[in-house]
């Protein structure tokens, strides 16, 4: 996706959650080790966040982190 809106980068991941709200969503990716990582990691200088309300779980939330 990035790529295809001329994201340049070096390194990039994503993490993706749905939750009732913006703390117990976070709260979740921080206790997942994997999601956790991509959110403490130093490779990444920048971070885009989506939120969008309806789906499964009442909220869905993405971080997409990448390296220049």
């Amino acid at each position: 996706m990035m790529k295809a809106y001329g994201v340049s980068y070096r390194t990039a991941g994503e993490n993706i959650a749905g939750n009732q709200s913006v703390q117990a969503a976070h709260t979740a990716l921080m206790n997942s080790s994997g999601h956790r990582a991509n959110i403490l990691n130093a490779s990444y200088t920048h971070v885009g966040i989506g939120i969008v309300e309806g789906g499964p779980y009442g909220m869905m939330f993405t971080q997409m982190f990448v390296g220049r």
